[in-house]
């Protein structure tokens, strides 16, 4: 749980053309296997969203939580709604 809370705070505070940025794309394919309504333009908004640099700590982090498996053994549905809730 720690390490989601972590991450979060990650990926809000990271840029575009990053490997934080690339997150959301397989955050929002999670989140539509866990039932919830994702669109290419919410896609698009959470890359923009995080336009900007990022530390290596960061990148580091974001990238071993980008892979779509690595993602569901850390996050349950549950996580990524109150991801998708907290980024609106």
């Amino acid at each position: 749980m720690v390490r989601v809370l972590a991450l979060v705070g990650v990926v809000f505070a990271a840029g575009c053309s990053n490997p934080c940025a690339d997150i959301c794309a397989p955050m929002a394919e999670y989140a539509r296997d866990c039932g919830m309504s994702v669109s290419a333009g919410d896609v698009k908004t959470c890359r923009d969203s995080h336009a900007g640099e990022v530390s290596t700590e960061q990148a580091d982090v974001c990238r071993e939580f980008s892979d779509p498996q690595k993602m569901r053994e850390w996050w349950t549905c549950d996580d990524i709604a109150e991801n998708m809730t907290g980024a609106q």
